[in-house]
């Protein structure tokens, strides 16, 4: 008898743990408070592939025991987050979209709620449904206004800056997800739909372009997003025309040259049959292919853009249009650099501030304020009322205005030294403003242009309007892509424009370097006497304006004075103290 005790103890228990195993078994397939327990145990675990079917049946059993949606909505969402760990994407948004839906989540913080839209879209991607992912974060990018057009929110904890950093953050699945070299076929149907998917991509896609490391996916969703509007609206629509103007540079960044020629090429075309041959706002485009030619190496075809773009000019704008003196523009500071290499004077302030609201600019702030203030900048010897900063921003306000259909308004003019050290004080360091001394507002020259009540953004109409026509009222774009011209990571300002008179507006377009206006007005002088000779360097020379030699006779100078926090020591300044238009010069 003493042998089979333990036996038929052994026996007893494995009775005992048959009888346990099936009641819990039960348990779980009738008592959804046990199949939620476990489900919870289980997702702790770190378990999400086994907690997934428990979470299941148990919500299950809840729905056929009568509960709301509302009550199942917060275990909706656990449930989704088991079924994303297990790569079961489409239950989750399936579930993730339920819980949104219901009065719990509208009841969540507005924090969390956004998390929660985050998370679903997140499964969207990963699930193949990139246009309801898109869609998500086009509208995150809406919300957070003036957050998504700056590199960062003047207030980091504010809900605008929380809206901008849930797209940035994304952004890695986009690489991931996306073939930036294959462009994504749309899954919409209809040709409004079609074009809502295309505005959200674009929108998306500009977002991450004025980003570091963003090329790759701002390339794919503009790609995208240029061939819906391409295919839907025609290769001449002026909305596919202006994705160019985002899409070629990033391409020119990531190397993919051909493509960047393609883009240019039919952009160029369309505008040639839309404004006809002889318009320089053609020069826009030849410029921009000229410069891929260039760096294909095909300088044949490069100068023959180059000789075409002068043509275009002579005849608009005459044989002589260079050959007045400019020097009193340089006097009065019209021509003058601002940057972090060519600072301000604390006591630097124009004497010809006017209201911006007397020549019928809209404005975004009280007429009385400062900022709504830009200098006359009149031109000696015309007609004050009409050939001056003030009257020419309102024109040119009024001409995109007609062509987008946006509402466009001044945000900015000017700033004083002392404003500029306030608002550095309370925001700067975050690299949302200019530190004192750097900043063209303080020249009056400077603009800041508002769309539809936020930033101006590459994706407005509006601002190809002014990439095409702003150099024929006299402004240029003192920020654009790859500039180093203020501290932080990123000085492109796509909102702000800089009156630097009529002529000389001109010349930048026709023979400065591409996207250097820094350099080109500090070594202005130089570009004004060729082009008054007549005399332009054909396309691969040296641009003699930048050359070595003076870089190296001013470079001994250059030495004695110190630079700013962060300054680099580079040809913009060095040319500037070259010509004698150092930081001291009024």
């Amino acid at each position: 008898m003493a042998l089979r005790s333990p036996i038929f103890f052994a026996g007893a228990f494995l009775l005992l743990a048959i009888a346990y195993l099936a009641y819990f078994n039960v348990a779980l397939r009738t008592d959804p408070a046990a199949a939620e327990s476990r489900f919870n145990l289980l997702l702790e675990a770190d378990a999400p592939r086994r907690a997934a079917a428990h979470g299941e049946r148990a919500l299950a059993m809840r729905i056929n025991n009568g509960e709301s949606a509302d009550t199942l909505a917060e275990f909706k969402a656990r449930i989704a987050r088991a079924q994303i760990g297990r790569d079961n994407f489409k239950r989750g948004v399936d579930l993730l979209g339920d819980a949104l839906a219901s009065d719990w989540a509208q009841d969540l913080d507005i924090r969390e709620r956004i998390r929660l839209q985050d998370e679903r879209a997140r499964a969207e991607i990963l699930a193949g449904d990139l246009e309801g992912a898109v869609a998500v974060y086009a509208s995150f990018i809406e919300l957070a206004g003036d957050a998504a057009s700056r590199g960062a929110a003047d207030n980091p904890d504010s809900l605008d800056a929380f809206y901008a950093e849930q797209v940035a953050d994304v952004r890695p699945l986009f690489t991931k997800t996306l073939n930036h070299a294959s462009p994504y076929e749309a899954l919409a149907r209809g040709r409004e739909a079609q074009l809502a998917t295309a505005n959200q991509m674009a929108s998306l896609g500009s977002f991450y372009a004025m980003r570091d490391e963003g090329a790759y996916a701002a390339a794919a969703l503009l790609s995208a997003a240029y061939h819906i509007r391409k295919a839907v609206l025609g290769g001449d629509h002026q909305d596919t025309v202006q994705l160019t103007l985002i899409l070629g540079p990033v391409f020119a960044e990531m190397g993919r040259l051909d493509d960047a020629e393609n883009l240019y090429l039919d952009a160029f075309h369309a505008q040639e049959r839309a404004k006809g041959s002889n318009s320089p706002d053609l020069s826009l485009y030849i410029k921009l292919l000229a410069g891929i030619y260039e760096q294909q190496g095909r300088m044949t075809e490069a100068q023959a853009l180059y000789e075409h773009m002068r043509s275009l000019f002579q005849d608009a704008f005459g044989d002589q249009r260079y050959a007045v003196n400019r020097e009193r523009d340089r006097r009065t500071d019209v021509n003058r650099p601002v940057s972090q290499y060519f600072l301000l004077e604390p006591d630097y302030a124009p004497t010809d501030l006017v209201s911006a609201a007397q020549y019928s600019i809209p404005i975004s702030k009280a007429p009385s304020v400062d900022e709504m203030k830009l200098r006359l900048a009149a031109d000696e010897g015309a007609d004050p009322r009409e050939a001056n900063l003030p009257a020419r921003l309102a024109q040119l306000v009024s001409l995109c205005r007609s062509e987008s259909g946006d509402s466009i308004s001044l945000r900015s003019g000017y700033r004083s030294y002392e404003t500029q050290r306030i608002l550095y004080q309370r925001n700067g360091r975050r690299g949302t403003v200019t530190p004192p001394g750097m900043s063209e507002h303080q020249t009056g020259l400077g603009a800041d242009i508002d769309v539809n009540n936020r930033f101006m953004r590459p994706t407005d109409r509006s601002y190809q309007c002014f990439e095409e026509n702003a150099f024929r009222f006299g402004f240029i774009l003192s920020y654009p892509p790859g500039n180093d011209y203020l501290p932080g990571e990123d000085s492109h300002e796509p909102w702000h424009w800089r009156y630097v008179g009529v002529q000389t507006a001109h010349l930048y377009r026709e023979a400065g370097p591409h996207q250097k206006p820094q350099e080109f007005l500090a070594a202005l002088p130089c570009y004004q006497e060729r082009a008054a000779s007549g005399y332009f360097p054909a396309a691969g020379e040296p641009d003699i304006c930048l050359g070595q030699p003076p870089l190296l006779t001013a470079a001994a100078s250059a030495e004695e004075t110190p630079q700013p926090p962060g300054e680099k020591d580079n040809s913009a300044r060095i040319l500037n103290d070259a010509a004698g238009n150092g930081r001291t010069q009024r």
